[in-house]
């Protein structure tokens, strides 16, 4: 058990501390449907599963109130409304998020598109480690989030063609998994013809790097989004659109990803 872990802000304290930093996020050009009240008391149910998972679990450094909901929501959610503004989630799209760690974007994003606030949306986590697995298990049934699955496995095998996920979503998101050539070896094979890859990255442009692992895997860079967390943090949303279908060969063992990336 860690004894460091703090105790979840009240509720009351929770949606002031949310409303106030949303409305300090000129990304999100205060859309009225963040503020929802069904919406903020599954996101409190996240932030207070979060603070209970880590009591026993390493799951993130990021515990204090105005970290999580500036980290964790405020950064799942921003890319969210990039996503349907342009039309890429629409109702009974799917989505998955490797690497999904904590369940950060994957919980946020599967609380949001219930088909009331944004489209409905099918959200995938996925992730090698199973404590975390086991928590955003818990984390969604918990805030009733009945449009989340949750599974165990490493993303370069659950995407080639025995792992039964390959080219089946429209949207593969991850953040702070790796470099964007191997991000996008790993993300590429989940993604239909016609989809999407949306990398959460910080300020760096890392698009020239990764130009020659884009054009092998099939993908288009389409846009390269720059916004800025209220206390400061500079991100960048990369979208890709998948255009023809990703080589059978990728993804390869996450071993020569690293040492050998595209």
């Amino acid at each position: 058990m860690r004894s460091d872990v703090p105790r979840p802000a009240a509720f009351d304290d929770f949606v002031r501390e949310y409303e106030r930093a949303a409305r300090e996020c000129s990304a999100l050009n205060c859309d009225g449907r963040l503020f929802e009240p069904s919406f903020e008391k599954k996101l409190y149910s996240i932030y207070a599963s979060l603070l209970e998972g880590a009591a026993t679990a390493n799951l993130t450094a990021i515990l204090d109130l105005g970290g999580v909901v500036e980290k964790h929501m405020l950064d799942s959610l921003i890319p969210l409304k990039i996503f349907a503004d342009r039309g890429i989630l629409r109702n009974g799209s799917t989505a998955v998020d490797v690497g999904c760690g904590a369940g950060f974007p994957s919980l946020p994003l599967a609380a949001a598109c219930d088909g009331e606030i944004f489209p409905a949306v099918r959200v995938w986590g996925i992730d090698s480690t199973g404590k975390k697995i086991a928590h955003v298990r818990r984390a969604a049934e918990s805030a009733g989030l009945g449009n989340v699955t949750a599974a165990e496995g490493r993303a370069e095998e659950l995407a080639t063609a025995g792992g039964g996920m390959r080219e089946t979503f429209d949207l593969a998101v991850a953040r702070a998994v790796s470099s964007l050539p191997a991000l996008l070896e790993l993300c590429a094979p989940f993604v239909k013809v016609g989809g999407a890859v949306a990398a959460y990255k910080g300020p760096e442009d890392e698009t020239a790097a990764a130009s020659g692992a884009a054009k092998t895997l099939g993908l288009v860079l389409r846009e390269r989004i720059a916004y800025t967390l209220p206390g400061g943090d500079a991100r960048t949303l990369v979208l890709y659109e998948k255009v023809k279908r990703t080589p059978a060969v990728y993804p390869r063992k996450f071993a020569k990803i690293k040492s050998d990336p595209l």
